[in-house]
Formats: structure tokens, C-alpha cells, sequence
């Protein structure tokens, strides 16, 4: 049950569904959620924070508090990336497969509401004075609702699992005017699409987008000699 209930809790702070510094619901609320025992739950809470994705704190305004996930990122070794980037280079893959079929697909069954809701996000990452924290998570939010409004859960569950793997990658990248600007006219130009409830063209407007953004994380690697062989 605590490897449950870690795996649960670990997605919803890589997709920034708790959002940095946030202090989580209390031992009993999560008690309640998870329907298990305190023993199980503070297991779980246990292992997240000595992955460093969360922490104690005392005091008044004390408890348990999400750490950001890009602090945690860029803590990790080259060898450690190096490790691991057949994989994510085969998990990019998966998404260039997937992600660009949801979208084809939420472009013939999106919803007004969705619509809607998906200008809010696109509004908010605009704001001049936005953090890194805050716009990773609009993004991943402007993803995943794409994802849902595929109607189809297979696709959605895929999209979730997805960036739960590859978010720490992103999180590497530099937080710059560019990178913001670049984000954001994607964004921009899969919501007109949408809108247009164009299929063909909101499919390859998601393809374009996810084959950049595997190669600024490529080029990103090679500066930091990440795909080369280290000694």
C-alpha cells in the first residue's frame, strides 16, 4: 500500500499537480484519500522525502511541503542522465507517437469548456512576471488536458505516464524569454487549431511541437557532453 500510494503522490508532484512549496493535505486527510492506515501513508511520505520531493516543516506554520521538482532535477550527476537517455530518447519516441494522435482526436471531440479552459492556461503562462515553477506546470496542465479531451483514457493514462518520465528531462532545460516565447506560440498555434476543429493540422502542430522540444533537450545534453562516453 505505501508503494501505492508513493507512486500516486510522486506523479501528481512531477506533473505539478502540487505545485513547489505547497504544503500537502494532513496525515489524516491523506489517510482518508488513500483509505489506508497512518503506518502506510508515513511510510510513503517517508520515501518521497528522502527522494527529495518533499520535507518537513516545524514551527506554526509547519508540515509537509513539495520541493521544487526542478531543483531536484538539476541536482542529478551526468552519469546518471547518461544512464538513462536510450530510454528517454525511446520514451520521446513513444510521444511523438501518441501525444499527436490525442491531440488529432481532441480536435473532433473537444468540448466548449475545454476550450475555455485551455485560453485560461495559454493566458496565464503569459504573464511577464511568471517563475520557472509556474509556467512548467501550465504547460504540463495545457498537455494533459489535450490529452483528456481526446476522450479517450488509454491515450490520457499514456499522456500521464508519459510526463511523469520525461518532466525531470524538461525540467533541465533553461528558463529563458526564448524558450517562454517559443512555448507559448505553440500553444498558441495548437489552440487556434483546436479551435478550428482542424484534425490534420492540430495533429501536426502537436508533432512540430514535441520534435522540438526533443531536440532542444538533445542539444541541451550535448552541451554537458551527456551523450558522449565520460570518464
Amino acid at each position: 500500500m505505501s508503494d501505492f500510494i508513493y507512486e500516486q503522490l510522486e506523479e501528481a508532484i512531477i506533473l505539478k499537480e502540487f505545485f513547489s512549496n505547497e504544503r500537502l493535505p494532513s496525515e489524516r486527510e491523506l489517510s482518508t484519500l488513500f483509505n489506508c492506515s497512518r503506518l502506510a501513508l508515513r511510510e510513503a511520505l517517508a520515501a518521497l522525502e528522502q527522494h527529495g520531493l518533499i520535507e518537513k516543516r516545524l514551527g506554526a506554520k509547519g508540515g509537509t511541503f513539495v520541493l521544487p521538482t526542478t531543483k531536484r532535477s538539476n541536482h542529478r550527476s551526468s552519469s546518471e542522465i547518461k544512464s538513462s537517455w536510450k530510454d528517454l530518447m525511446d520514451i520521446f519516441e513513444y510521444r511523438s507517437i501518441i501525444e499527436p494522435e490525442a491531440a488529432r482526436l481532441a480536435a473532433l471531440r473537444i468540448s466548449d469548456e475545454e476550450l475555455d479552459s485551455l485560453q485560461v492556461i495559454l493566458d496565464q503562462s503569459q504573464h511577464q512576471l511568471i517563475e520557472r515553477e509556474e509556467f512548467r506546470s501550465l504547460d504540463v496542465k495545457f498537455h494533459l488536458l489535450i490529452g483528456r479531451a481526446s476522450g479517450n483514457t488509454y491515450l490520457e493514462r499514456a499522456i500521464r505516464k508519459i510526463r511523469t518520465l520525461i518532466n525531470p528531462a524538461l525540467d533541465l532545460m533553461p528558463y529563458s524569454n526564448e524558450v517562454k516565447t517559443k512555448t507559448i506560440t505553440d500553444h498558441k498555434h495548437l489552440l487556434a487549431a483546436l479551435h478550428e476543429r482542424n484534425s490534420t493540422l492540430t495533429k501536426e502542430m502537436m508533432f512540430n511541437h514535441i520534435h522540438g522540444s526533443t531536440e532542444a533537450i538533445s542539444n541541451q545534453f550535448s552541451k554537458h557532453s551527456i551523450t558522449n562516453d565520460e570518464t
